[in-house]
């Protein structure tokens, strides 16, 4: 496959967006083929000619990524990958991927992203979609991230055409309660 990255623009420089991608392999195997673990060759490559700027590098995620309910897969099952983040091409997540200046222990950083979120869901998603879904989630968790005493605290209101719902939030405002 050929794909191309977004391209960020700053001053006389430009430099090439990180991408996320998922390797799945559906279907099943006999079980006696599975005994042994044979690896997995993956290769990435650059045209020559920007090789003396950059190397693809390749970095593994963690497996748990791709548990039901988290912020890159709804759903462990393989068969659902395409209706579970099913949506128009036109879409796009234009808060994703996060800055290479992202901090993640920096709460104005998580406030930047949930406002950009939050934005993007109310201007550009279809709230019927499952893409709305799976952009609550992100917008809650990166809301908590931003506001970690949210709901005690001092926190700014959200817009109200997201609801305070979804698996993220739901189980974070449980938690209140233990």
């Amino acid at each position: 496959s050929t794909i191309y990255p977004g391209i960020h623009y700053q001053d006389n420089y430009a430099s090439l967006q990180p991408m996320c991608l998922t390797v799945c392999f559906p279907g099943t195997f006999p079980r006696h083929l599975l005994k042994r673990t044979d690896p997995i060759c993956i290769s990435v490559s650059i045209d020559e000619e920007y090789g003396t700027f950059t190397t693809p590098v390749i970095e593994v995620a963690a497996p748990d990524l791709r548990r039901h309910g988290s912020l890159l897969h709804g759903s462990g099952n393989s068969d659902n990958v395409n209706q579970d983040m099913s949506y128009d091409n036109e879409t796009t997540i234009s808060f994703l991927p996060l800055p290479p200046s992202f901090d993640y222990i920096n709460q104005a950083d998580w406030q930047t992203v949930s406002h950009k979120i939050q934005e993007w869901l109310t201007t550009e998603v279809d709230a019927e979609s499952s893409l709305w879904t799976w952009g609550c989630d992100a917008f809650w968790l990166t809301f908590v991230g931003g506001y970690p005493s949210f709901p005690l605290g001092k926190w700014p209101m959200w817009d109200p055409r997201i609801p305070l719902e979804g698996s993220f939030i739901e189980k974070w405002l449980e938690h209140l309660n233990d």
